[in-house]
């Protein structure tokens, strides 16, 4: 086959998207943590180098080694003493990974793997390399599989976010410009937050979609049993740090997790003691089912011992847990249990059905006479105070409920009571992705509707669907989850979702979203397992209805919530009646001792002060940075252009003066490229208008 007949062969539509989605997500990342390029760049190449490599190298390696980086990686900046924010990301290990695939397939195909013969022998280092990675190839095309789906639903939020944090100019050609949103909040800041959700969604959706795209159809290789052996061995090395931060010091690689050392809890290298607690027991579940998988197949002594051994080790390390390491713990030890005796002495089905169901019905008393004995330990421990708590709860809920969940826990009681305000008052529609926690940085809220001492994200799951995206956006979200599970056949597997759903938004983590998303897209079985979902794959009608769901559901969602940002107004005028200023759009406010503000960008747009004000004068933009065209414009109330004129270059700066003209009320300044300049806290009044 010849070089042009390989290059028609690539899978063109794959790669266009794919890789237009990746620079699309950089970008976003790039604009809401806009950490300084010495700082940022050698960690996100650290990452990036174990992503890409290992993919290159072999499909099987890349899949373990990223499943591994996905829980240890997390904290990067931080352990190399870097203060980075936005680490947990892992923007570069994901990048890096799906980046890895896609020129593993390219040149895999560039170099004729698809064709039957190989190269010859005396290259064999080519030779072993296509031997290790089949070419991969998927005849469904992109836009119906169950991810775009889901990828769509994304960045519909994504578009939502811009309007509700930037306005409208960005669509009537002011570009992106930085507001200031609340005091001491900018409205990219305020984004990051929506973006602390939108981006390890986007990013792990995107590598899993990567891997089952590139996936040799038929396969032996298995992804689900791949990512769980990375999964397993990082979850080994997280066990290893926790328990020299249990025996030794709690600063051992703690670096970042400050909160979690004050509060006396090994973290390992998750992102905090919150993903620690709830990502230790669910990988510890697992690997304990594979050990008894293996020591009822096989009966080797050795998965016995092991699967005693790693009981005890994960109990020990719960003793410098939080709290929801306890419950999920306790739940799946209690199950597992059941399930295990059940099996092995009770021969009759029958028998074995009543046997468990009576064991269920026991096991909540059997739980409170346990927290009963082990809140009479004289400790400290997170399990004691939790057991001491619980008692509390029912000795009050009887004759206060209220006073009974305070006692409980009193931070989640908090959070459950805004959470629930913010519900009522935008039940359909949500108040918009990442809104929870602007809310509790909003000058209105002022400790009035809860005492809350940290920023933080809804309590549950379902309550950040209900508050952020409302009922129709939690259906649509629930939406693709139930086609993910339903076309794996993961429905008993699924299950394990109720855990990390029911203990806070876990996926605003890369480690947590990465285990996820494991859960629901590939479980213990891997893809493409569902007889019923296959079924109807295979007819005529499925694939196209289920695009048109797919599409239709997130683009109503966005066309009636998106109603309430036509009020915000255009530029200068953006949210003006939620601050009661104009805005200035600035990037760097005023400080001392010059007390300027300072703009970056391409354009600008200021509401004048009043017309009985002198309007007259001259500009000076103080700027180092040059452009080929600096000019203004001054806009009637309609926004049409009524006078057009350049600025001068001078020493400094570029520098205009003149009248504005009669009816203008607003003054635009372009340039031709990227403009760094400041202007005078004195060149605005007090409501943000410009003035002369």
């Amino acid at each position: 086959m010849s070089f042009l007949e390989r290059l028609r062969s690539l899978p063109i539509l794959d790669l266009v998207f794919f890789v237009g989605a990746s620079i699309l997500v950089w970008n976003l990342h790039r604009y809401v943590e806009p950490v300084p390029q010495v700082l940022f760049y050698p960690s996100f190449f650290f990452q990036f180098s174990f992503g890409f490599f290992p993919q290159l190298y072999q499909r099987k390696w890349g899949r373990v080694l990223t499943s591994l980086s996905a829980i240890t990686l997390v904290r990067l900046p931080f352990l190399s003493g870097i203060p980075m924010v936005g680490s947990y990301q892992l923007v570069g290990l994901l990048l890096g990974s799906i980046l890895g695939i896609w020129v593993r397939e390219t040149l895999l195909v560039l170099l004729g793997r698809n064709e039957t013969a190989l190269p010859k022998q005396s290259e064999q280092i080519i030779t072993d390399w296509m031997i290790r990675n089949p070419t991969g190839k998927s005849n469904l095309p992109i836009w119906y599989s169950t991810y775009f789906g889901f990828l769509f639903f994304i960045f519909c939020l994504t578009i939502l976010c811009f309007l509700e944090y930037q306005g409208m100019g960005i669509f009537t050609g002011l570009g992106i410009q930085e507001y200031l949103y609340y005091p001491k909040l900018s409205s990219r800041e305020a984004m990051g937050l929506s973006c602390k959700i939108l981006i390890p969604l986007t990013l792990v959706i995107l590598y899993f979609f990567s891997e089952e795209r590139s996936m040799p159809t038929p396969s032996k290789d298995s992804l689900s049993e791949q990512i769980r052996f990375g999964l397993f061995l990082g979850f080994g090395i997280n066990l290893l740090v926790m328990c020299i931060q249990s025996i030794w010091s709690l600063e051992f690689f703690s670096q970042g997790t400050h909160l979690s050392v004050s509060a006396g809890r090994t973290t390992g290298l998750f992102q905090d003691s919150g993903s620690a607690s709830w990502l230790v027991p669910v990988i510890g579940f697992l690997w304990m089912t594979k050990l008894t998988h293996i020591w009822r197949k096989s009966k080797e002594r050795f998965s016995l011992l092991l699967l005693i051994l790693s009981f005890f080790l994960l109990t020990w390390l719960g003793l410098k847990q939080g709290k929801a390491f306890w419950v999920i713990w306790s739940l799946f030890v209690s199950v597992g249990f059941i399930q295990l005796t059940t099996d092995l002495w009770i021969v009759s089905s029958k028998t074995k059905i009543f046997t468990r169901i009576g064991l269920y019905f026991l096991l909540p008393v059997l739980g409170c006479l346990a927290l009963y004995g082990i809140s009479l330990v004289p400790k400290q421990w997170d399990l004691v105070i939790l057991a001491k708590r619980f008692m509390l709860f029912l000795k009050s809920f009887p004759n206060s409920p209220t006073l009974a969940f305070q006692q409980l826990d009193l931070v989640r009681y908090e959070l459950i009571k805004v959470a629930n305000l913010g519900i009522q008052e935008n039940l359909w529609m949500g108040n918009g992705i990442g809104s929870f926690p602007l809310y509790l940085l909003s000058p209105e809220q002022n400790g009035s509707n809860a005492n809350i001492p940290f920023v933080d994200f809804p309590p549950t799951f379902y309550h950040w669907m209900l508050y952020e995206l409302g009922i129709l956006g939690s259906i649509v979200f629930l939406f693709y989850i139930g086609i993910f599970l339903w076309e794996r056949g993961l429905w008993k597997q699924g299950i394990l979702l109720l855990i990390p759903f029911l203990f806070g938004v876990q996926i605003q983590n890369s480690d947590g979203a990465f285990l996820c998303f494991y859960l629901i897209l590939l479980g213990e079985k891997g893809t493409g397992f569902s007889p019923s979902f296959d079924k109807f794959r295979k007819t005529i009608w499925f694939s196209p209805l289920l695009l048109i769901l797919s599409i239709g559901l997130p683009l109503n969602y966005s066309l009636f919530h998106s109603q309430k940002f036509l009020t915000y107004g255009i530029g200068s005028e953006f949210r003006k009646n939620e601050i009661k200023d104009y805005q200035i759009a600035y990037t760097i406010p005023p400080i001392s001792p010059n007390y300027e503000y300072e703009f970056h960008g391409k354009i600008w747009e200021w509401k004048l002060v009043d017309v009985n004000v002198s309007r007259s004068g001259r500009i000076f933009l103080e700027t180092n940075s040059k452009s080929s065209l600096v000019g203004i414009n001054f806009l009637n109330v309609e926004r049409n252009q009524i006078k057009q004129e350049l600025f001068t270059e001078a020493k400094s700066g570029y520098v205009w003066s003149g009248d504005a003209p009669k009816g203008a009320t607003y003054i635009q300044i372009h340039t031709r490229s990227k403009l760094e300049f400041r202007l005078p806290k004195s060149q605005f009044d007090g409501l943000g208008r410009f003035q002369f």
